[in-house]
């Protein structure tokens, strides 16, 4: 039941975006009654948390190959797919939407802050490996990564190609290392 009422959301947030979201309309389309919706879910902006971190969490997997390059490389192909795809646009635009919404604040600052820790592995498996010298701010490492990503799939719309990703992550791990340098 889960699984469908999660699913039925990020539809509608895919088709109506956020303002257009009915709890009844994600009850009927999960097939379930909207007061077991509103049990579980008090309201649309707990729905829309849980359905953001569940579909983050199997779309963007946080990825553990034994390399900082190569995780990092892995992620970003994640966020390129992820972000690309109907339902990471949903998010996307729910997640743009939180600036004028005021529930949703608090919902894109939990999807954040969850992605921001769960990321946090992979800088703490570099460490340990000895990849890097110092423990940076995950969410400066996820900013960095990410954020040209976004700005070439929302704002220049060019390529999202693995060179570009590549690119990017040299450039982020150059920078992780020289700032474990200047420690």
């Amino acid at each position: 039941m889960r699984a469908r009422v999660l699913e039925a959301t990020v539809d509608a947030l895919a088709a109506d975006g956020f303002g257009g979201l009915q709890m009844e309309s994600v009850a009927a389309a999960a097939g379930v009654n909207k007061t077991t919706l509103y049990r579980r879910w008090r309201t649309r902006s707990a729905l829309v948390a849980d359905a953001l971190l569940e579909v983050s969490a199997s779309e963007v997997p946080i990825p553990d190959t034994g390399r900082l390059t190569d995780d990092l490389l892995a992620l970003a192909r994640s966020v390129r797919r992820a972000i690309t795809s109907r339902r990471g646009r949903a998010i996307v635009g729910a997640l743009a939407a939180s600036q004028d919404v005021p529930d949703l604040r608090q919902v894109a600052r939990r999807f954040w802050r969850t992605r921001y820790d769960a990321n946090a592995a992979i800088i703490t498996r570099a460490i340990q490996r000895g990849e890097l010298a110092t423990e940076p701010d995950p969410r400066r490492v996820v900013a960095a990564l990410a954020g040209p990503i976004y700005f070439r799939a929302f704002v220049t719309r060019e390529r999202l190609d693995d060179d570009f990703l590549r690119t990017i992550v040299h450039n982020v791990v150059t920078g992780l290392r020289m700032e474990g340098d200047r420690s």
